[in-house]
């Protein structure tokens, strides 16, 4: 009998089956469960998590998990965590921001697996222990303190992460492991980065945050949102701007979904100067200024979509700001300019409109160039020297009149085919109807109607294997920085 008793007040320790401990919280920690909206404290402890379920932690606050195969989580200020399924043989959870440490004891084949928008990290060893960061454009460090972890990138490249040694992931892939740094570096770059996610996430409250999400509640744009996409199924859709350093920064959408996993769309912009601590101006800045050039210029800039397997990234370099109304092409004249602030077009031909354009460029999916081009201090677009690649056709077209849709389509000589598709979606869930729309097919009406909701975009590629690459996320930043198809 007492057995039985001993036995069953473990159980009862344990928790549920299958089921995340949040063990300790100290500080601002929050809980939203799955299938809710809204973020609530995490109340007393030791309390039982279920999978789905998200934790995000306030500056210099921490929070302990300990999961089903053996492991502890300890999450550090400022990070935001997705739970996934934890059972006695494996455990699984998303590090969505910030730093959180992972260590284990005795794995005894079971297995322990922590991803990140760009990287998944998996325990191959019994004892083992690493620190996994992730930061704006879902960039990951990892870095093995004991034992062996193995990194996977999102595009099938592997590496063995042994102790002592660091690796970086970012939308490129991954990089070469090197040696990791000593305690006391360890603890001036700990420091310095939670203050600059906190940095980062006090600016993604203000302005700059209302210009790339639209006019929500400030809840939901800190947290994310649980939304239905233009297929119906449920979306947990969550974005962020990011200050990476004084001369840049970057626009992150991640989504979430329950039988896809996870998929993103980054942009992340390099400036030729320190920008202001407001970024509104800068942001009202990128689709061109008339009258005169703006105080800084974008020089280059990176834009992914990708999901844990395929990617599709551009990249461009040797940005320089150009008088389009006073060049020699006519054909590149601009006589509207959108305006974040009124969420408008205004004219401005017959003005000065300076825009960035760029002497190198490039377009791939899954590492294979797909096209681009280069030049050197182009005065237009039609300076610029194509790369010597597979020719092209390109084709758009609106497939039917029931819905907002889009398709551009790229056929290239040597068969490969690259997709991409748009759809509205509206605010309540699900595509919009062509009919509540407006008669804007394209040009300015059709890039503020889109405003009114969200945006989904749905890639294709050969390169992808019969894959394909889904975010939902706010027009806006693709108006803003000149990706709006």
């Amino acid at each position: 009998m007492r057995s039985l008793l001993l036995i069953a007040a473990l159980a009862a320790l344990r928790g549920p089956a299958g089921a995340v401990t949040l063990r300790e919280a100290s500080g601002l920690v929050q809980v939203r469960a799955a299938g809710d909206t809204r973020w609530r404290p995490a109340g007393k402890v030791p309390r039982a998590m279920a999978a789905g379920d998200a934790v995000r932690t306030g500056f210099d606050a921490r929070a302990v998990f300990l999961l089903d195969c053996g492991g502890l989580v300890e999450a550090a200020g400022n990070a935001h965590l997705l739970l996934g399924e934890s059972t006695a043989v494996s455990s699984e959870l998303s590090l969505l921001f910030g730093a959180a440490h992972i260590s284990a004891a005795g794995l005894k084949g079971r297995e322990l697996v922590v991803r990140t928008p760009t990287a998944t990290a998996r325990a191959r060893s019994e004892a083992v222990a690493w620190t996994a960061s992730v930061s704006g454009g879902g960039n990951a460090v990892f870095k093995t303190e004991k034992g062996l972890v193995g990194i996977e990138d999102e595009r099938g490249g592997r590496t063995l992460l042994r102790e002592g040694q660091r690796l970086d992931s970012d939308a490129a892939g991954l990089h070469e492991p090197s040696a990791a740094p000593s305690p006391a570096q360890a603890r001036r770059d700990d420091f310095a980065g939670r203050m600059r996610r906190e940095l980062s996430l006090e600016l993604s409250r203000d302005e700059p945050q209302r210009l790339v999400a639209g006019e929500v509640r400030r809840a939901d744009a800190e947290s994310g949102r649980l939304l239905t996409d233009a297929s119906g199924s449920r979306v947990r859709a969550e974005e962020y701007v990011v200050r990476t350093a004084p001369d840049r920064f970057a626009f992150v959408a991640l989504n979430s979904r329950h039988d896809a996993g996870m998929s993103y769309y980054s942009w992340a912009g390099v400036f030729d100067r320190a920008l202001p601590q407001e970024l509104s101006p800068v942001f009202a800045s990128l689709a061109g200024t008339a009258g005169s050039a703006a105080p800084w210029t974008l020089t280059s800039y990176a834009a992914t979509r990708a999901t844990d397997r395929d990617s599709l990234t551009e990249r461009a370099s040797g940005g320089h700001q150009v008088d389009l109304n006073s060049n020699l092409d006519p054909l590149d004249d601009v006589s509207t300019l959108y305006d974040p602030a009124t969420d408008s077009y205004s004219s401005v031909a017959g003005r000065p409109v300076f825009r960035t354009l760029f002497d190198a460029s490039s377009l791939s999916a899954n590492g294979t160039l797909k096209r681009g081009w280069t030049g050197a201090d182009i005065q237009a677009q039609s300076e610029a020297t194509p790369l010597a690649l597979p020719s092209f056709t390109a084709n758009s077209t609106f497939p039917d009149a029931l819905l907002v849709r889009r398709t551009d389509v790229e056929s290239y000589a040597d068969g490969t085919l690259l997709v991409l598709e748009t759809r509205a979606v509206r605010p309540e869930g699900g595509a919009s109807l062509r009919s509540s729309f407006g008669p804007a097919a394209a040009g300015p009406d059709w890039a503020v109607a889109l405003l009114r909701g969200g945006f989904q975009q749905t890639v294709t590629a050969s390169e992808f294997g019969g894959g394909s690459i889904q975010v939902l996320f706010s027009p806006r930043i693709l108006i803003l920085t000149g990706g709006l198809p």
